[in-house]
């Protein structure tokens, strides 16, 4: 299963939004791998319902991180500055 690190939370704890089984997981910052930032995609093992085992996936990250940035400048492109302008 994939997730998404989403937030990190007090209390030494990421949440990883596992967006298929439509739900988040509470992991102790300890079991992510080391670099692990918000936005970052993981391959999630479970064992009745908790997480096990995470893994970066690096080329999901890259590709997800791309697309955003495509979509970014596309809507840049259409600006056209605002419509309520100053006297």
């Amino acid at each position: 299963m994939k997730g998404v690190l989403d937030r990190f939370e007090d209390g030494g704890v990421a949440v990883i939004i596992a967006e298929e089984a439509g739900r988040e997981f509470h992991v102790p910052l300890r079991y992510l791998p080391e670099g692990s930032r918000r936005g970052m995609w993981f391959r999630l093992s479970l064992d009745e319902g908790r997480v096990v085992d995470i893994e970066a996936d690096v080329p999901q990250t890259k590709e997800r991180n791309e697309k955003a940035e495509e979509l970014m400048m596309r809507l840049r492109s259409k600006n056209t500055g605002s419509r309520f302008k100053r006297n």
